[in-house]
């Protein structure tokens, strides 16, 4: 049996984590990102000199996607290559994130988090 989707999520804190870019290829959605990792996951390692927290590069995959709908902003908010993430929810299958790159909504059959 699978891991639970909150299980997934042990230990990574996306609202703090930053989006860096979205990848779409068929029906699969990537989402390039670093993500904040709390002190009790396995790849935490304490933060450099001048750091305040561990930050470690990973992706979100989305496979088997049934509906997505993606809203760039228009705004030139977070032109940058870093994007915060304003707020995020995962519910079963249904995935909705808002952060400076706009607003991310989807249905999928599979979300893995990987970090590398």
């Amino acid at each position: 049996m699978g891991k639970s989707i909150a299980s997934r999520f042990k230990n990574i804190d996306i609202a703090k984590s930053v989006l860096l870019s979205v990848v779409i290829n068929d029906d699969e959605l990537s989402l390039e990102m670093d993500f904040f990792l709390e002190p009790a996951h396995p790849d935490y390692e304490e933060p450099g000199e001048g750091e305040d927290h561990c930050f470690h590069p990973g992706m979100l995959k989305f496979a088997g996607i049934s509906k997505l709908s993606l809203e760039r902003a228009v705004d030139g908010a977070g032109t940058g290559r870093r994007f915060a993430i304003h707020s995020f929810n995962i519910e079963g299958t249904r995935f909705d994130m808002d952060c400076e790159w706009g607003a991310i909504h989807l249905q999928a059959r599979s979300i893995r988090v990987l970090t590398e």
